[in-house]
């Protein structure tokens, strides 16, 4: 079985570099609902038969521009939300908040929208679903944090190959257990 995933595209939005609690979320915000920017991958369904994407609008615009199929859209593959709860009326570097965010995140603290550990349940529970439904080769649209995610759920699984740490916008990273 060969699993295919694909970070979404490059989102055209910049965050501002200096961010409080509030402008930190209302970025995040922005960004969740902008414009992708076109991409040239395109994946023939011949090779993918089913494509999974993320209810996110950037993994559904991404999903309209490199797979001619259907999709099945699923919300277990949405992005591990970020937050921002430290210092939240100090102007920071927004880079330091989303560090801050994901420490948290690490440590499974109660304040985040999602702990590592409901997220790595939610990987869990999505490779469980296609793992029982099919054997047939798979295309996975989703977001860079939870492809790390989804990435170490799949290597205990028994699957291999490579995926970055920072993966790109738009590159396809297979996936195979023989």
């Amino acid at each position: 079985m060969k699993i295919g995933i694909v970070r979404h595209a490059r989102v055209n939005y910049r965050y501002k570099r200096f961010t409080t609690g509030v402008t930190f979320i209302e970025g995040r915000n922005a960004y969740d609902t902008a414009q992708t920017a076109i991409t040239k991958l395109e994946i023939k369904a011949a090779d993918f038969p089913v494509c999974y994407t993320s209810s996110q609008p950037r993994a559904l615009q991404t999903a309209n521009m490199i797979y001619p199929g259907p999709v099945i859209i699923s919300d277990d593959l949405v992005e591990v939300m970020s937050a921002s709860f430290f210092l939240a009326k100090l102007h920071l570097p927004t880079l330091l908040r989303k560090i801050f965010s994901r420490v948290a995140w690490y440590f499974n603290f109660k304040m985040m929208p999602e702990t590592r550990s409901q997220t790595m349940q939610r990987a869990e529970r999505f490779l469980d679903m296609i793992l029982s439904n099919n054997n047939t080769d798979v295309l996975i649209i989703t977001h860079g944090f939870f492809m790390f995610c989804l990435k170490r759920v799949l290597y205990n699984h028994g699957f291999r190959g490579h995926v970055p740490l920072f993966p790109k916008n738009a590159v396809l990273y297979i996936l195979e257990k023989k």
